[in-house]
Parts: structure tokens; C-alpha cells; sequence
């Protein structure tokens, strides 16, 4: 009699053990790790963005969880260092047992571990990256949602100029790097694939620590084009303006979406005034529902802050994330996570954009690309205000 009741309660045991034996997850808990640098150079743009997945994550858990389990967030402090990056999502993975790793932050970073995570068959979600190899070609376990240049922004960008806008003689100036070469070569696939690449009439590369343009510019103005794509950042996108309205260079500008923020207006001086820049986090109007429903979420974290487009992008992991764990179902797997967000077609979140997974192909570059729209701001009275609707890369 004993004999039998030991083997019940090993088989009960061992019942209850397959049944949360995923890493990660327990009867009232789902453990998934992230990176950011909260601390070195560009800790500020890694603790906004655990500030959205922690605002996002505790309305979450303050609201049911998913299933009644709460969703809780283990960040580690890589300093954008991607030597400290594979040390720590390794540490996550193989001690900490996280069920997925979440909003990984930075180029360096996601690269690093982009293997490892799939080889060890860890869903990674979301990247705070634009690079073209975490989507293309795909991994089974990555899932990106940023833009990337080459299949996204860039084809977009082209089919805008040439269909939106109506342009015929189109220019680009691109950073002579991974970013602007790949921004390049997206352009120029979409205009040949429609049979329009001859609207392209001028492409020049520049040195990525450029801040003059003088020569750039007299060639653009030779070549008599009537829109300029800037695929760069930081101070140069400014300095291109001040130094075209200089020039009297009066073709359209349109810059790649890094620039669709505040700082570039004000360090044009003026220069920005019609100017327009791609874009893909919509958080509506200030007064519209949709904000204030974003803005009271994240408040219930961080009382009287207003989110930054950083923190945008951590709620956005979230988001994401969140909705794959949803339809992965009352008993989450790993893998059940991966069909999970493979269903999520034309989907959008509170400020998610439109984001379309499919079931993982080897041969098909946009099972893994995830956002595949974008559209236009312009700068109006000193301000980036909306002009377009949503525009795909098809």
C-alpha cells in the first residue's frame, strides 16, 4: 500500500512538473529577460525604454496578467556593450531560465546574441535595431519589428516619391555605410522592380562624420532634381538643410525615419520649415483618445512624466509580445509563442503599428520583418505634423 501511494505521489509530481516544465513560466508567473543599457553613453535611451515595458508590463499584471500569470521583467545592464550583452542574455537564458527575451536594445547588442538565442531556440522579440540581418534572411526565433532599410523603409520611400508625391527626378544622399548602403539598395530594388529607375538621377554617398555639403549639394543642383531623400542622422540632416536653403537648392526634402523628432527642427534653424521625414510609432494627437489612454497607462508607473519616443518603443515590445503570449494559449511554450505571433497579420496594438508575421520560410525575407508600413510627417509652423496615411513597401 505504501509502495503504491509513493508511486501516485511521484506521478503526481511529475504531472504537476510537465505541466510548468517550460522555462520561464509557472502557475502565476511568466520570467522574460531584456537588455538595455542603463547605464554608459546612451543610458538614456535604455532606461526610457524600460521605463515603457515596465509602464506597459505592471498595467498589464495590475489588470489579471495573461492567463493569470503575471509577466515579470528581468533587465540586465549591458552598457551597450555587446561583449556585456552575450554575457548577460547567457546568464538569462541559462541560469534565470526566462521564457523569451524582450526589447533588446541596440544594434551591437541584438547581433551579438542573435544566434545564440535561435540556436538555443529562446524567442527574441523586438529589437531596438534597424539592421537588415535580423530579419533578413529570417530565423525561426527572431522577430523584428523596427523598420528596416533595406526591405522596409527603403521601398517604401521609393513607391511614396515616385506614386505619392509624383517625382521625377528623385536624389539621395546616404551615409557611405551598412545603414545608407542598405537604404540604397532598397530604393533602387523598388523604382527597378516598377520600372521606374530612372526617376533616380542622383545618388551620392558621404563619409559618415560629415557635417559639410557643399559639394553634394552643387551636384544635386546640376542634376536639376526635384526631391532629395537624406538617408543619415544626428547633426547632418540639419546641416544638409541649413546649407541647401543657403545654396537655393529647392527641391522637397524627405529624411529617413531617425529624424522624425523635435531636436532635428531645432538645430535646422529655420531650415526645416516643409521638410518631411518618415515614420512608423503613431501615438495619435495629444487630445485624442488613443494618447491619453497611452499616456494614463504610463503615468500609472511614472506619475506626471510624459513618455519619450524611447519609452514608445519599450511599450511597443510589450505590446507585441504580449499579444503573442495571449494567443500562445493557457499552457505557454516556447514554441507555441513563435505560432502564436505567426498569426498576427495586419495586427496593431494601442501604439503599435501595423505588424504582420507569418509562418517561418527559409526562402521568404518578410516572414520575420514584421513591420511593413510606414508614413510621412512634415514639418508645418515649426512642428511635425502628419501628411500621409499608412504606406507598405508592396
Amino acid at each position: 500500500m505504501k509502495k503504491m501511494l509513493v508511486l501516485l505521489l511521484v506521478a503526481a509530481l511529475l504531472v504537476s512538473g510537465l505541466a510548468f516544465a517550460e522555462p520561464g513560466i509557472t502557475k502565476d508567473k511568466v520570467l522574460i529577460g531584456s537588455f538595455q543599457a542603463l547605464s554608459g553613453p546612451v543610458a538614456y535611451i535604455g532606461l526610457s525604454m524600460r521605463k515603457g515595458m515596465d509602464a506597459y508590463f505592471n498595467w498589464v499584471n495590475a489588470n489579471g496578467g495573461i492567463f493569470g500569470r503575471k509577466i515579470e521583467l528581468l533587465v540586465a545592464d549591458d552598457q551597450f556593450n555587446p561583449a556585456k550583452t552575450v554575457v548577460e542574455v547567457k546568464r538569462m537564458v541559462e541560469q534565470d531560465k526566462v521564457f523569451s527575451i524582450v526589447g533588446g536594445l541596440g544594434t551591437p547588442g541584438c547581433l551579438a546574441v542573435m544566434k545564440y538565442l535561435n540556436d538555443s531556440q529562446v524567442p527574441f522579440v523586438y529589437q531596438g535595431s534597424g539592421a537588415l540581418a535580423l530579419a533578413v534572411p529570417p530565423n525561426k526565433y527572431i522577430f523584428s519589428v523596427q523598420p528596416n532599410y533595406y526591405s522596409v523603409e527603403g521601398p517604401i520611400v521609393a513607391k511614396y516619391l515616385a506614386r505619392n508625391l509624383g517625382y521625377k527626378r528623385i536624389g539621395i544622399v546616404y551615409r557611405a555605410a551598412d545603414d545608407g548602403k542598405e537604404e540604397l539598395a532598397g530604393l533602387q530594388s523598388w523604382l527597378v522592380k516598377n520600372r521606374l529607375d530612372k526617376l533616380l538621377v542622383k545618388a551620392i554617398p558621404v563619409n559618415p562624420s560629415a557635417t559639410s555639403f557643399d559639394n553634394e549639394i552643387l551636384e544635386l543642383l546640376a542634376a536639376n532634381v526635384d526631391v532629395v531623400f537624406l538617408s543619415m542622422y544626428g547633426q547632418q540632416p540639419p546641416n544638409f538643410m541649413i546649407q541647401a536653403k543657403q545654396y537655393g537648392l529647392d527641391a522637397k526634402i524627405v529624411m529617413s525615419y531617425p529624424n522624425s523628432d523635435i531636436q532635428v527642427i531645432q538645430l535646422s534653424q529655420g531650415a526645416a520649415e516643409g521638410a518631411q521625414a518618415m515614420a512608423w510609432v503613431w501615438l495619435g494627437d495629444a487630445d485624442s483618445e488613443q494618447f491619453q489612454r497611452y499616456l494614463a497607462i504610463y503615468q500609472e508607473t511614472f506619475p506626471g512624466e510624459v513618455p519619450n519616443a524611447y519609452a514608445a518603443a519599450g511599450f511597443i515590445a510589450g505590446e507585441v509580445f504580449t499579444e503573442g503570449l495571449r494567443r500562445a494559449g493557457e499552457t505557454p511554450t516556447r514554441e507555441g509563442l513563435v505560432q502564436a505571433l505567426e498569426t498576427m497579420n495586419g495586427w496593431q496594438g494601442l501604439i503599435s503599428p501595423i505588424i504582420s508575421y507569418k509562418p517561418f520560410s527559409i526562402g521568404d525575407n518578410t516572414c520575420r520583418v514584421g513591420l511593413q508600413a510606414m508614413y510621412a510627417m512634415e514639418v508645418v509652423n515649426g512642428v511635425w505634423e502628419r501628411v500621409s496615411d499608412w504606406i507598405d513597401s508592396k
